[in-house]
């Protein structure tokens, strides 16, 4: 019998989602719970941080990386920006990593491990005192990071490349009670973002319970786990590797 997973994907990636999921032998379920949106006025911060000079551009998701380049399309080379800079390039996880090859770009830094501890002990072994370090992100990246390098004398500047546009819980009622009567197998979490977005709206419409304790959870990379346990909850397995295949092949191994 097919195995059934849910997950929360943005609209224009849920029909290679659902694809991907059956031709791995699962049953889909899915919607998008945000809109993300690139920030525009970001424009100038992504020129003065290149123009004063930077020593390591971090990029902790594809979508940092396709937000990025979004808003410099047309007006900012970055490419050669970065090329030409005497910067070290780092991302989070090898799907970032793919994202900025795909690019063009050389990556010269990523961390063991894709979790917040991960990142301390890259940070640690390159020593930061001094350095300059230039994230590009989601305005809803957690601060815990910034504050460490700042502490251990790192000269920061996070630049939110793109914003959350989060759908009203009551627009998705009907939807998450969709997903209580599907009940799956194994909900699914691409990041803590889309976690947290989903775990605040099944509490505002009083469906915590029937998600999260009915099915077991599964996260891609550690980063989305630790945000998982935060809130009391089990995880059930974390991938390997930060990409939905991976996930997918993990689930198939903790289901057998």
């Amino acid at each position: 019998m097919r195995k059934k997973i849910a997950a929360f994907r943005p609209e224009n990636l849920l029909p290679r989602t659902r694809e991907i999921a059956e031709r791995h032998g699962f049953d889909f379920f899915g919607f998008p719970v945000f809109e993300l949106v690139a920030s525009k006025e970001a424009l100038s911060e992504i020129e003065a941080v290149f123009a004063e000079g930077v020593d390591i551009a971090v990029f902790t998701s594809v979508n940092g990386v396709r937000k990025t380049f979004e808003i410099c399309e047309g007006k900012i080379d970055l490419k050669s920006s970065v090329s030409n800079a005497d910067v070290e390039l780092c991302a989070i996880g090898p799907a970032t990593k793919e994202a900025l090859e795909a690019r063009g770009l050389n990556v010269d830094l990523m961390p063991a491990e894709y979790s917040a501890e991960g990142l301390k002990q890259m940070f640690n072994a390159l020593g930061v005192k001094g350095r300059r370090i230039a994230f590009f992100r989601s305005s809803e990246g957690g601060k815990g990071i910034i504050d460490f390098l700042a502490i251990n004398g790192a000269a920061v500047t996070d630049i939110s490349v793109y914003t959350v546009k989060k759908i009203d819980p009551a627009e998705l009622k009907e939807l998450f009670e969709s997903l209580v009567k599907y009940k799956p197998d194994y909900v699914i979490f691409t990041s803590s973002l889309t976690f947290k977005t989903v775990f605040n709206a099944a509490k505002e419409l009083g469906r915590e319970n029937e998600i999260f304790k009915a099915a077991k959870i599964a996260a891609i990379g550690e980063l989305t786990a630790e945000t998982i346990t935060e809130e009391g909850l089990k995880v059930n397995l974390v991938a390997g590797k930060s990409t939905f295949e991976d996930l997918l092949n993990a689930i198939k191994e903790h289901a057998q």
